[in-house]
């Protein structure tokens, strides 16, 4: 634990000793009043936060159980090593362009030396030996190069927004991951009581005629066709229980831990979610993946600008001052040496490498634009088949609860007419398998229904407010402000939201005659067959 975390700490139970007045005896709760000032004057709410966190993660990891949905998106985003990844990638970038706006700031560089220097007679000059000593002081700043360092630098910052983009993206993602798991482990352990309980039918309906077999009533191939249900029962359970142990441990690997023993319901997104929407271009400005893209367009274009730069002339200044013993008797050898300088310098032919630089910048840049486009209708049609699931569930489901309920009422009826033979076995058995066959397919149609909208949210960027998580990283770099998403690319991919007038349910008028009958939709189109 950190110093800063340990005096956090302290400041904490310090406040709940005062709030509960068992400090005693009064200068003692007044002094540790003083020291809470005095520390919180110190730090920052935002570093107390965090120094909390630091302290007390390792407890809450051991404690707390994300029995609920917005725990477990929560913790997949905090802890996932994916995330901690994409998250390092965007600091790689935002210290890549220090760097190279470096290049913009003065350079100083300090020299000293130390030797012995021998010298052969020349011109009538004698031999000579001396301690040559010196030192050297060297300034130089660069004033213009064609901006090809300013572009450079305002490319390496759109890289940086484009890996901030892609780091929400991967937020997203993952968090849309960590709902469908959570959404999974829910659906299957539903499964499996299902399957359970239909074993459980099964099991009673052997006894049944298992005791009018032993009575001389029943027949023996109605107990081997039970017994045959029975087993295929049993194989559905296990399948159920299997499917239920794939999705904890994919549960696992997302959240970082199995589900809790008891999950919170899922909470509706519904008033996050666009009533009827005519189009998606909020959500496809919204999507960070899109997004993340466009910067990486705006940094290829910064890049082309920052190649042509390297046509134009280098002006430096230079200045520097020092000392040498250049000399084994000269009176100037002893002498501070000053020079102030600007130069110029202006490149002729470099085998035509800046050409072929600025004709692949350029190519990169179109790439980069292809890029978002095809990105930008990857997104879109994933929202059109989302919203096409949500529309679809939405209407299937009260014919699913609707079919489910009858077949339930079926149920119990031909138990009670199998007792008195008026139906058969096969009747009975039948009517078992589809009231579960029917409770499956409504599991699956509400859970399908969730997992359609958490993929729509996530597609839209509002997963994380759905869930009531606050974003974890909230700051956009600078270059956000100078992100320009062209009107016409957008419109490019655009397209309206798709009809599901179709998926509306239909109605089946019967004619005389043995005429084939209409199939009229809500909106009275019919068809006849």
């Amino acid at each position: 634990m950190t110093a800063l975390a340990a005096n956090t700490l302290t400041l904490l139970f310090q406040q709940i000793i005062v709030a509960s007045g068992w400090c005693s005896p009064p200068v003692l709760c007044k002094r540790i009043k003083e020291n809470n000032v005095n520390f919180k004057n110190e730090i920052r709410p935002a570093t107390l936060v965090g120094a909390l966190c630091v302290a007390l993660a390792p407890t809450f990891a051991w404690s707390q159980s994300a029995g609920s949905l917005e725990q477990a998106v929560e913790k997949a985003v905090l802890s996932n090593p994916e995330i901690r990844a994409r998250f390092q990638d965007f600091q790689s970038d935002l210290e890549g362009q220090k760097v190279a706006r470096g290049a913009l700031m003065p350079e100083v560089n300090l020299q000293g030396w130390t030797g012995r220097e021998w010298r052969g007679s020349s011109g009538g000059n004698p031999s000579a030996n001396w301690n040559r000593n010196g030192y050297s002081l060297q300034l130089r700043q660069l004033l213009f190069d064609g901006f090809s360092t300013r572009n450079n630098v305002r490319q390496l910052g759109f890289e940086k927004l484009s890996a901030y983009y892609e780091l929400l993206s991967s937020v997203d993602s993952l968090a849309a991951e960590a709902a469908n798991a959570y959404i999974d482990v829910q659906r299957y352990r539903e499964m499996e009581r299902l399957a359970r309980d239909n074993y459980r039918l099964h099991d009673e309906t052997l006894a049944r005629i298992r005791e009018r077999s032993e009575s001389g009533v029943g027949r023996g191939v109605d107990l081997e066709q039970a017994n045959g249900r029975l087993a295929l029962a049993q194989t559905n359970l296990m399948t159920e229980t299997n499917n239920l142990n794939d999705v904890s441990q994919r549960y696992r690997r997302i959240v970082g831990e199995l589900p809790a023993p008891t999950l919170v319901d899922i909470p509706d997104p519904a008033d996050y979610l666009s009533a009827k929407p005519a189009d998606f271009v909020p959500s496809l400005r919204g999507n960070p993946a899109i997004l993340s893209k466009q910067a990486l367009v705006q940094a290829a274009e910064a890049g082309v600008d920052s190649a042509k730069g390297r046509f134009a002339p280098t002006l430096e200044l230079r200045a520097a001052t020092g000392k040498d013993r250049d000399q084994p008797g000269s009176p100037y050898r002893d002498a501070q040496a000053s020079n102030v300088q600007l130069v110029l310098s202006y490149n002729l032919f470099r085998g035509g490498a800046d050409s072929a630089r600025v004709r692949q910048t350029a190519a990169q840049s179109y790439a980069a634009r292809d890029v978002r486009d095809y990105t930008c209708r990857n997104v879109q049609q994933d929202l059109s088949v989302a919203w096409n699931n949500i529309v679809k569930l939405r209407e299937q489901l009260p014919f699913l609860r609707e079919h489910e309920m009858a077949t339930s009422k079926v149920r119990v009826a031909y138990m009670q007419q199998f007792q008195i033979g008026d139906r058969s076995l096969l009747d009975l058995l039948d009517t078992e398998n589809e009231l579960f066959d029917s409770r499956r397919a409504l599991v699956n149609a509400l859970y399908d229904l969730k997992k359609a909208e958490y993929q729509w949210l996530a597609l839209s960027h509002r997963i994380l407010p759905a869930v009531t998580v606050a974003q974890p990283y909230n700051e956009a770099p600078s270059e956000a402000t100078d992100l320009e998403f062209p009107e016409e690319s957008l419109q490019a991919c655009m397209a309206p939201a798709p009809d599901t007038s179709n998926l509306a349910p239909v109605r089946v008028e019967y004619r005389d005659n043995m005429q084939p009958p209409i199939i009229h939709n809500q909106g009275g189109q019919g068809s006849g067959w």
